[in-house]
């Protein structure tokens, strides 16, 4: 009798360790319950897109800004990182009105109903070293997001004209040398 017992509690033991094994892999299978806390509302699309960018210049032409995290330095062919040359996307809101006037004008066919020109994307390949720029792709937009016109360039550089956007970006891109050199 006391054989058959000890068997019968063994066999409900073992009934009991599947049915928690099998509730515990259903559990596993739940998503988890979100445990962040915030006073603050999460920022909108608009507000992450908006924080990317870092003003460098404003004038008469438009507001200048550059991808605070596009900077980087290109590889070469061999797979060696050259530190002269230095790659970043930049932004220009346009202002001027009389340049907006011929732009819209242009880009006309492309525009959608109520919509104008607003900025141009470049990417942007500084010469630390020569002090030399140019610029490697541009794409210009409309107010609505639409994507008008894109422009691959031969990536030949110039050299950096004093008080411009472009010299301004030199230096933000000698400190980016400077600081990869000190790490």
């Amino acid at each position: 009798m006391m054989k058959k017992l000890i068997m019968l509690l063994t066999i409900c033991m073992m009934c009991l360790l599947a049915v928690s094994a099998s509730a515990a892999e259903k559990n596993d299978e739940a998503p988890p319950i979100n445990w962040e806390i915030s006073m603050m509302p999460k920022p909108t699309a608009e507000e992450i897109e908006a924080a990317r960018w870092s003003i460098v210049l404003e004038n008469t032409m438009g507001v200048y800004a550059y991808d605070m995290d596009s900077l980087y330095f290109p590889e070469e062919k061999n797979g060696v990182v050259n530190k002269d040359l230095v790659n970043v996307i930049v932004k220009t809101v346009f202002t001027d009105k009389e340049l907006l006037k011929k732009m819209n004008k242009t880009y006309a066919e492309k525009l959608a109903k109520k919509e104008k020109v607003q900025y141009c994307e470049m990417l942007m390949q500084f010469n630390v070293a020569d002090k030399t720029y140019g610029v490697k792709q541009m794409d210009v937009y409309g107010s609505k997001g639409t994507k008008l016109e894109t422009k691959i360039n031969n990536g030949e550089l110039i050299p950096v004209p004093e008080k411009t956007f472009a010299e301004a970006m030199l230096e933000i891109c000698l400190q980016a040398v400077n600081n990869t050199s000190e790490n």
